[in-house]
């Protein structure tokens, strides 16, 4: 048995770049059920559970082997303030930190065990009589980790073409985090009122936002349908207030329950921010449907009326706050570019990966 009982699933190297005047021990706090805010919190309990990853300690052990990588990377670029080359080692670090706070937080965790106990759900329903271990897995909470955590090497690869730049704050009013910080976000399937997934890898228009302090956000792009700032520019100054809160506002939607900050961010700004993150709804949550998978040569209309349900579709909410950013817009390409009849829009880099 471990005695690292305060298993971190969000870094403290990370929230330490949050901390109050970098000391590097407390943390701004705002729980956004309770709303209690806490100018000055004790930051080695933040982002952490007893015991999340197990009590023999191996993958924690392999999982701090891991961020002492990461933490160098992190740290270069904001000292440095500019991004690396593509798919230089520094690059590939910057995804796997993304890919690995991502798939080891809670709220993924959590994700995947309901969606598929929904799963189970459903097939009861359609049949009463059927073995459900035998078609889904009942996870503890332990398999659903390694689970989760054994999707890193294919999620990374997913993302290697997504363009990368810098947001610098410039205003008086600083980022924020939580304890779910990356938010996939996705205006163009948005605006096309995609009924699907919004929010996945691999989707045509992904956005990705990670802040690292607060004053700089890294945001990772799909080229093929935005810009942002001019396009050899890779350090984009922030100069409205709208943008800030607009990204900060985004982590309330994102997060599991907690917001983080520096001694920047007044108790009556982040109460600010918590009234207008309530006019939305909370993401990452399971939902799941029953619906028709057709074969050629059916009648399609009557199997509909019959009711006599093929499919299990599975999906999340997604992070939707009719996002309006000054700095990055839909180009022309991505404007003319129409939505295809698959169940999932994808980009061509994935597209490629799923014939390898």
């Amino acid at each position: 048995m471990t005695d690292k009982k305060n298993q971190h699933y969000i870094p403290k190297f990370y929230l330490r770049k949050f901390s109050i005047e970098n000391n590097e021990r407390q943390i701004g706090v705002f729980n956004i059920d309770n709303k209690i805010f806490i100018q000055k919190g004790k930051l080695k309990t933040q982002g952490s559970k007893n015991f999340f990853y197990g009590q023999d300690g191996v993958i924690e052990d392999h999982l701090s082997e891991i961020e002492g990588h990461l933490a160098k990377t992190l740290k270069n670029l904001i000292a440095d303030n500019k991004v690396p080359k593509k798919l230089s080692n520094e690059h590939i670090n910057l995804l796997l930190f993304i890919v690995l706070t991502d798939l080891r937080n809670p709220v993924m965790i959590g994700l995947m065990r309901e969606s598929l106990q929904q799963v189970r759900n459903h097939i009861n329903e359609l049949d009463p009589n059927a073995n459900l271990d035998k078609f889904v897995p009942n996870l503890t909470h332990e398999d659903a980790i390694k689970l989760s955590l054994s999707n890193i090497p294919e999620v990374l690869n997913e993302i290697t073409d997504l363009e990368f730049k810098i947001l610098t704050n410039t205003t008086n009013k600083p980022f924020i985090t939580s304890d779910f910080p990356i938010v996939k976000y996705n205006q163009y399937l948005e605006l096309k009122k995609w009924i699907g997934s919004k929010s996945g890898y691999s989707l045509d228009g992904l956005q990705i936002f990670i802040p690292i302090t607060s004053e700089l956000i890294l945001v990772f792009y799909d080229s093929s349908i935005y810009k942002a700032g001019f396009k050899k520019q890779k350090n984009i100054n922030i100069t409205e207030e709208s943008d800030v809160n607009s990204l900060n506002i985004l982590q309330f939607v994102n997060c599991l329950g907690t917001i983080y900050f520096n001694e920047r961010a007044n108790e009556s700004y982040i109460r600010y921010l918590d009234s207008i993150a309530n006019k939305f709804t909370r993401a990452n949550s399971a939902k799941s449907s029953l619906s028709f998978l057709f074969k050629d040569g059916v009648d399609t209309k009557l199997l509909i009326k019959e009711g006599k349900n093929n499919l299990i579709v599975m999906g999340s909410t997604d992070v939707e706050t009719k996002l309006k950013l000054t700095f990055m817009k839909i180009h022309s390409n991505g404007k003319v570019k129409k939505l295809n009849n698959s169940m999932a829009q994808l980009r061509k880099h994935s597209q490629k990966l799923s014939k390898l």
